[in-house]
């Protein structure tokens, strides 16, 4: 009896484990968004001039 109730308990707190909104993957990611930057201070680098 004691082992089926350590079996119930880990069911129980394995379902507060998984999330119940379904969040896209680009929606996830674009909150990592990165840019690159020169030098030590972290400047963004300037835009490339327009090519005509």
């Amino acid at each position: 009896m004691k082992k089926v109730m350590i079996a119930v308990m880990a069911l129980v707190f394995n379902t507060f484990l998984f999330s119940c909104t379904s969040d896209s993957i680009a929606d996830t990611d674009t909150l990592y968004e990165t840019q690159a930057t020169e030098g030590d201070d972290g400047d963004v680098p300037p835009p490339p001039p327009p090519e005509n």
